[in-house]
Protein backbone atom coordinates (compact mmCIF):
# COMPACT_ATOMS: atom_id res chain seq x y z
CA UNK A 1 0.00 0.00 0.00
CA UNK A 2 1.76 3.46 -0.89
CA UNK A 3 1.23 6.45 1.34
CA UNK A 4 -0.55 9.56 -0.02
CA UNK A 5 1.45 12.63 -0.34
CA UNK A 6 -0.48 13.47 2.78
CA UNK A 7 1.19 10.59 5.16
CA UNK A 8 4.36 10.74 3.71
CA UNK A 9 4.00 14.18 4.27
CA UNK A 10 3.14 13.57 8.31
CA UNK A 11 5.77 10.87 8.83
CA UNK A 12 8.46 12.68 6.66
CA UNK A 13 7.93 15.32 9.44
CA UNK A 14 7.98 13.16 12.98
CA UNK A 15 11.37 11.41 11.41
CA UNK A 16 12.63 15.01 11.17
CA UNK A 17 12.32 15.79 14.78
CA UNK A 18 14.69 12.59 15.53
CA UNK A 19 17.23 13.66 12.98
CA UNK A 20 17.22 17.06 14.35
CA UNK A 21 18.21 15.34 17.50
CA UNK A 22 21.31 13.88 15.61
CA UNK A 23 21.90 17.07 13.62
CA UNK A 24 22.46 19.60 16.48
CA UNK A 25 24.98 17.71 17.90
CA UNK A 26 26.53 16.90 14.80
CA UNK A 27 26.97 20.79 14.22
CA UNK A 28 27.84 21.49 17.63
CA UNK A 29 30.85 19.32 17.07
CA UNK A 30 31.65 20.88 13.55
CA UNK A 31 31.61 24.11 15.44
CA UNK A 32 34.01 23.02 17.88
CA UNK A 33 36.70 22.90 14.67
CA UNK A 34 37.18 26.14 15.38
CA UNK A 35 38.67 25.48 18.23
CA UNK A 36 41.52 23.09 16.58
CA UNK A 37 41.53 19.15 16.75
CA UNK A 38 41.92 18.96 20.08
CA UNK A 39 38.82 20.52 21.19
CA UNK A 40 37.14 18.88 18.31
CA UNK A 41 38.30 15.38 19.10
CA UNK A 42 37.19 15.99 22.93
CA UNK A 43 33.70 17.34 21.24
CA UNK A 44 33.35 14.92 18.97
CA UNK A 45 34.48 12.23 21.95
CA UNK A 46 31.15 12.97 24.16
CA UNK A 47 29.24 13.45 20.79
CA UNK A 48 29.73 9.51 19.71
CA UNK A 49 28.44 8.61 22.96
CA UNK A 50 25.38 8.92 21.75
CA UNK A 51 24.94 8.14 18.01
CA UNK A 52 27.79 5.59 17.76
CA UNK A 53 25.49 3.66 20.48
CA UNK A 54 24.93 0.00 17.96
CA UNK A 55 21.42 0.25 18.47
CA UNK A 56 21.16 4.55 18.27
CA UNK A 57 23.44 4.36 15.46
CA UNK A 58 21.25 1.41 13.48
CA UNK A 59 17.79 4.12 14.13
CA UNK A 60 20.02 6.81 12.60
CA UNK A 61 20.74 4.79 9.75
CA UNK A 62 17.15 3.75 9.22
CA UNK A 63 15.71 7.12 9.88
CA UNK A 64 18.28 8.76 6.95
CA UNK A 65 16.74 6.05 4.26
CA UNK A 66 13.37 6.13 5.54
CA UNK A 67 13.62 9.98 5.56
CA UNK A 68 15.31 9.78 2.03
CA UNK A 69 12.56 7.22 0.77
CA UNK A 70 9.44 9.50 2.19
CA UNK A 71 11.58 12.41 0.77
CA UNK A 72 10.92 11.06 -3.08
CA UNK A 73 7.49 10.89 -2.45
CA UNK A 74 7.26 14.21 -1.83
CA UNK A 75 9.46 14.95 -4.62
CA UNK A 76 6.79 13.74 -6.77
CA UNK A 77 4.10 15.94 -5.14
CA UNK A 78 6.23 18.76 -5.76
CA UNK A 79 6.65 17.99 -9.50
CA UNK A 80 3.19 17.14 -10.43
CA UNK A 81 1.84 20.65 -8.89
CA UNK A 82 0.70 22.52 -11.23
CA UNK A 83 1.85 26.31 -9.55
CA UNK A 84 5.25 25.99 -7.98
CA UNK A 85 6.48 29.13 -6.14
CA UNK A 86 10.22 29.62 -4.75
CA UNK A 87 9.42 28.13 -1.47
CA UNK A 88 8.23 24.83 -4.09
CA UNK A 89 11.50 24.77 -5.93
CA UNK A 90 14.08 25.45 -2.63
CA UNK A 91 12.28 22.62 -1.29
CA UNK A 92 13.05 20.17 -4.14
CA UNK A 93 16.51 21.23 -4.91
CA UNK A 94 17.35 21.17 -1.45
CA UNK A 95 15.96 17.69 -1.35
CA UNK A 96 17.70 16.12 -3.96
CA UNK A 97 21.04 17.40 -3.08
CA UNK A 98 20.50 16.33 0.90
CA UNK A 99 19.60 12.97 -0.62
CA UNK A 100 22.70 12.96 -2.82
CA UNK A 101 24.93 14.30 0.00
CA UNK A 102 23.50 11.87 3.36
CA UNK A 103 24.01 9.00 0.68
CA UNK A 104 27.02 9.13 -0.64
CA UNK A 105 28.20 10.95 3.02
CA UNK A 106 27.32 8.19 4.77
CA UNK A 107 28.58 5.33 2.96
CA UNK A 108 31.69 6.77 2.93
CA UNK A 109 31.57 7.11 6.57
CA UNK A 110 30.99 3.57 7.12
CA UNK A 111 32.91 1.96 4.20
CA UNK A 112 35.88 4.24 5.65
CA UNK A 113 35.59 3.29 9.31
CA UNK A 114 34.06 -0.35 8.90
CA UNK A 115 36.32 -1.80 6.28
CA UNK A 116 39.38 0.55 5.68
CA UNK A 117 39.66 0.90 9.25
CA UNK A 118 40.02 4.88 9.92
CA UNK A 119 38.74 6.71 11.95
CA UNK A 120 36.05 9.11 10.63
CA UNK A 121 37.51 11.93 12.81
CA UNK A 122 38.62 15.86 12.29
CA UNK A 123 41.52 14.49 9.86
CA UNK A 124 39.10 12.64 8.04
CA UNK A 125 37.06 16.03 7.15
CA UNK A 126 39.84 18.23 7.33
CA UNK A 127 42.22 16.48 4.96
CA UNK A 128 39.14 16.93 2.55
CA UNK A 129 40.00 20.24 2.41
CA UNK A 130 43.65 20.86 2.99
CA UNK A 131 44.71 18.88 0.63
CA UNK A 132 45.07 20.06 -3.85
CA UNK A 133 43.52 19.69 -5.73
CA UNK A 134 40.34 17.81 -3.68
CA UNK A 135 39.99 20.64 -1.79
CA UNK A 136 38.25 23.09 -3.94
CA UNK A 137 35.60 20.15 -5.14
CA UNK A 138 35.12 19.31 -1.13
CA UNK A 139 34.87 22.96 -0.39
CA UNK A 140 31.79 23.46 -2.52
CA UNK A 141 30.42 19.99 -1.61
CA UNK A 142 30.31 20.49 2.03
CA UNK A 143 29.16 24.18 1.42
CA UNK A 144 26.36 23.43 -0.49
CA UNK A 145 25.06 20.74 1.76
CA UNK A 146 25.29 23.33 4.91
CA UNK A 147 23.33 25.64 1.99
CA UNK A 148 20.91 22.96 1.43
CA UNK A 149 20.21 21.59 4.94
CA UNK A 150 19.22 25.51 6.23
CA UNK A 151 17.18 26.38 2.94
CA UNK A 152 15.17 22.26 3.57
CA UNK A 153 14.33 23.94 7.04
CA UNK A 154 13.23 27.53 5.75
CA UNK A 155 11.34 25.71 3.31
CA UNK A 156 9.55 23.53 6.03
CA UNK A 157 9.31 26.55 7.93
CA UNK A 158 7.63 28.48 5.47
CA UNK A 159 4.95 26.04 4.52
CA UNK A 160 4.33 26.13 8.02
CA UNK A 161 3.33 29.05 9.26
CA UNK A 162 5.29 31.95 6.97
CA UNK A 163 7.30 34.46 8.43
CA UNK A 164 9.35 37.70 6.93
CA UNK A 165 12.42 36.77 8.10
CA UNK A 166 12.57 33.01 6.43
CA UNK A 167 13.97 34.64 3.21
CA UNK A 168 16.60 36.65 5.07
CA UNK A 169 17.87 33.70 6.87
CA UNK A 170 19.01 31.92 3.59
CA UNK A 171 22.44 33.86 4.34
CA UNK A 172 22.96 31.75 7.50
CA UNK A 173 23.30 28.67 4.67
CA UNK A 174 26.57 29.96 3.04
CA UNK A 175 27.66 31.81 6.03
CA UNK A 176 27.45 28.36 8.35
CA UNK A 177 29.12 26.38 5.29
CA UNK A 178 32.14 28.57 4.50
CA UNK A 179 32.88 28.66 8.38
CA UNK A 180 33.32 25.34 8.69
CA UNK A 181 35.32 24.81 5.42
CA UNK A 182 37.98 27.23 6.79
CA UNK A 183 37.55 25.43 10.56
CA UNK A 184 38.49 21.85 9.30
CA UNK A 185 40.61 23.90 6.52
CA UNK A 186 42.96 25.13 9.44
CA UNK A 187 41.97 28.67 8.58
CA UNK A 188 42.13 29.22 12.51
CA UNK A 189 44.01 26.49 14.20
CA UNK A 190 46.79 25.27 11.68
CA UNK A 191 47.47 21.51 12.32
CA UNK A 192 49.53 18.48 10.61
CA UNK A 193 47.93 15.66 8.86
CA UNK A 194 49.03 12.47 10.27
CA UNK A 195 50.39 10.27 7.80
CA UNK A 196 47.75 7.44 7.81
CA UNK A 197 45.59 10.08 6.06
CA UNK A 198 47.69 11.29 3.96
CA UNK A 199 48.13 7.79 2.42
CA UNK A 200 44.35 7.42 2.63
CA UNK A 201 43.66 10.50 0.04
CA UNK A 202 46.82 9.72 -2.14
CA UNK A 203 44.47 7.47 -3.69
CA UNK A 204 42.44 10.61 -4.51
CA UNK A 205 42.73 11.46 -8.30
CA UNK A 206 44.85 14.42 -9.28
CA UNK A 207 46.46 14.44 -5.08
CA UNK A 208 50.41 15.14 -5.45
CA UNK A 209 50.97 16.43 -2.12
CA UNK A 210 49.02 17.96 1.39
CA UNK A 211 50.68 20.92 0.90
CA UNK A 212 47.98 23.68 2.41
CA UNK A 213 48.41 27.16 2.85
CA UNK A 214 46.59 26.79 6.68
CA UNK A 215 48.84 23.22 7.37
CA UNK A 216 52.12 23.79 9.48
CA UNK A 217 55.04 23.29 7.32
Amino acid sequence: MSLSARQAKQAHGRVAIFLLIFIAVHFTTHFSSLGGVEVHTEALGWARLLYQFPLIEMALVAGLALQIVLGFRLLAAIRNRKIKDRWHWVQFVSACYLAYFIVQHTAAALITRLYVGLDTNFYWVGGTLIIDPIRYGFAVYYTLAVIALVSHILAALHFRRPQRWHGPAFALGPIVGVIFVLGYGGAFAAYDLPQEYRDYYAFFPGVESCFSPFTRS
